[in-house]
């Protein structure tokens, strides 16, 4: 048999700040920095695509559709690395159609210490 339980109400402001930071992902050291996480932003008829909340530069997502996959920059859909190379065409139409929301979920989803920083389109 355990002993009482004891509950503190926590105000609002502090709660949200655990709520963000649970969010971000783990932290895996002592400066604070946290693992890789990826956030899934699509999925339809095995296609994924994910951008990861921890990330080096360029801003980029990346597909991943019949055991293949390949990362492409949000600024403009250069294909970075990987496969998928006769699907361009289909994502990087997806991509015109679609490029506001990923700029979207990317600053969505940047922990205070992401090296990268909000996505900005350069004028």
């Amino acid at each position: 048999m355990s002993g009482p339980e004891w509950k503190v109400d926590v105000p609002m402001k502090v709660a949200k700040k655990l709520a963000e930071s649970l969010r971000q992902g783990p932290i895996f050291n002592d400066q604070g920095r946290r693992y890789l996480t990826e956030i899934k932003v699509a999925q339809l008829d095995g296609i994924k695509i994910e951008i990861f909340a921890n990330e080096h530069p360029p801003p980029h997502f990346r597909v991943k559709y019949a055991g293949e996959a390949a990362n492409y920059t949000i600024s403009d859909c250069t294909q970075l690395d990987g496969d998928l190379k006769k699907w361009y065409r289909n994502i990087k139409r997806w991509h015109q159609d679609n490029k506001d929301f990923l700029i979207e979920r990317w600053n969505k989803t940047r922990p205070s210490d992401c090296p990268v920083g909000e996505y900005r389109e350069e004028t």
